[in-house]
């Protein structure tokens, strides 16, 4: 292990086989990472390079992600307490929020997976939802039962705001890659705003959920669930699945003393819509039929990849340029600068 500290810990979740771009592959290309082997980890999983950036593939879905990044910091050999933590990878969009290939910094994630959960023939009908709060009496009510009965779990993520917000500030204007066939892709979204503009830098939060979801239903729960649960200060921009394991290992790596949890950027860039366009039933637009391309639903993968890398390494870049600072204060107790 190289005498110098881990300044930045890239976590992405996949990389494809050679020849196929994932979340990893700009940044790997980028910053020159090259492989780093460590106890148990899996070939390609672990990443270093000589400036103290480290990378890790997380895998996918929460399980996978909390587990491999909780085996990668115990076994690495590093002090993480100073260092900052950028999840980076692809999502589903709100195109009442933002658009694809956009990149968005959250400050908010929450938990979708642990509900109580009714199939619709077995709820009231004036439900809007099956899906309720544990322990809740009613879409989107109070719990009415003691929190323990549920093992208190992390339902909510809050990530540090002003470090989020300073990542949005430095990299807001952007230029971004906007691909021939992106325009004809978003179209027909733009009934929605936000969803028929050109990729741009964003502030957006995470409904984290292993399942796959699509469609107006859900697309409407997503909409009040992130407000239901953060007392209408967030609001629901990408979905993802991984998040929640990923918080929650760096959380108990900081109830360890092992890293700083206020020191995690998360960057979800948008790969498709979790809604149909309009006229297009949910399960054709994702599933399709026999002779549907089931990857073609990700119309915005290739511009997701790349802008996400542009924001993420901007980020990287700042905090190494200035890390002295970086290293010992967030952006709320920041001095000002020997060159201010």
């Amino acid at each position: 292990m190289p005498a110098e500290e881990i300044k930045v810990v890239v976590v992405a979740m996949f990389e494809p086989a050679p020849g196929r771009q994932g979340e990893l592959t700009r940044f790997r290309e980028g910053l020159r990472l090259r492989p780093w082997n460590l106890p148990g980890a899996q070939s390609g999983e672990a990443w270093r390079n000589d400036d103290g950036v480290a990378a890790l593939v997380a895998g996918v879905g929460p399980v996978k992600t909390a587990t491999s990044l909780l085996t990668f910091a115990l076994l690495a050999g590093v002090d993480f307490r100073r260092t900052y933590w950028l999840i980076s990878g692809i999502a589903g969009g709100n195109p009442s929020t933002c658009s694809l290939g956009s990149p968005l910094w959250a400050e908010w994630v929450v938990d979708g997976d642990a509900a109580y959960d009714f199939h619709p023939a077995d709820h009231p009908p004036e439900w809007e939802t099956g899906i309720l709060p544990l322990g809740a009496l009613q879409p989107y009510g109070p719990m009415a039962c003691d929190p323990a009965l549920f093992g208190n779990h992390d339902q909510v993520f809050h990530l540090d705001g002003p470090l989020a917000s300073w990542a949005y500030d430095i990299t807001r204007d952007l230029p971004l890659l906007d691909p021939p066939g992106l325009a004809a892709a978003r179209a027909p979204y733009a009934r929605f705003g936000p969803g028929g503009l050109p990729p741009a830098v964003g502030r957006g939060d995470v409904l984290s959920a292993a399942r796959f979801w699509h469609g107006a239903g859900h697309h409407t729960w997503a909409e009040k669930w992130i407000p239901h649960w953060t007392s209408g200060r967030g609001r629901y921009a990408t979905a993802a699945m991984e998040d929640i394991g990923t918080l929650g290992a760096l959380a108990q790596l900081g109830r360890l003393g092992r890293a700083d949890p206020r020191r995690i950027l998360l960057l979800r860039s948008v790969s498709n819509y979790t809604l149909p366009p309009p006229g297009r039933p949910a399960h054709l637009n994702l599933a399709g039929d026999a002779d549907h391309d089931p990857e073609a639903i990700f119309s915005g993968l290739e511009a997701s990849l790349e802008n996400g890398w542009r924001a993420g390494h901007a980020v990287i870049r700042a905090l190494l340029e200035d890390w002295p600072r970086w290293r010992e204060n967030l952006p709320g107790e920041m001095p000002p600068s020997s060159s201010s």
